[in-house]
């Protein structure tokens, strides 16, 4: 092998670890050292967005959340539960803390996977019941 070749080989072997490096250091999650969410749906069986008041726009409809509630028992009945929902700020109004709220009693309450766009950042809701600890 000629000291050419050996030179090229190093090269590129060089600019393609540098190129990895720079694209690492791009990555935000990578750079702060925060969680980063694996598997994150092409699509959502339903998607809801944070309006005003702590209200809900599903498909163009406003609906309260114990409007939203009432539409979840709803699908329980007919046996068309979502299994993926995105909560996800609209144009009037971002995602607030009692929607959240709402958000998370519904993921326990029905079982499905939620997922909140929260200040541009997706977010896995991982809500779990409080054990019974009366006797």
């Amino acid at each position: 092998m000629s000291h050419r070749t050996t030179f090229i080989r190093a090269t590129l072997a060089s600019g393609v670890l540098a190129a990895g490096m720079l694209l690492a250091g791009c990555n935000g999650n990578v750079r702060s050292g925060g969680p980063v969410v694996a598997n994150v749906p092409l699509h959502y069986d339903m998607t809801l967005e944070a309006y005003k008041n702590g209200q809900f726009l599903l498909d163009g409809a406003l609906l309260s959340p114990e409007d939203l509630a009432s539409h979840f028992r709803y699908l329980d009945e007919q046996k068309k539960l979502p299994k993926t929902v995105l909560l996800k700020p609209s144009s009037e109004s971002g995602v607030k803390d009692t929607q959240l709220r709402w958000f998370a009693g519904l993921q326990v309450t029905f079982g499905f996977k939620g997922y909140a766009e929260l200040d541009g950042k997706l977010t896995v809701v991982n809500a779990q019941a409080q054990p019974n600890t009366k006797k």
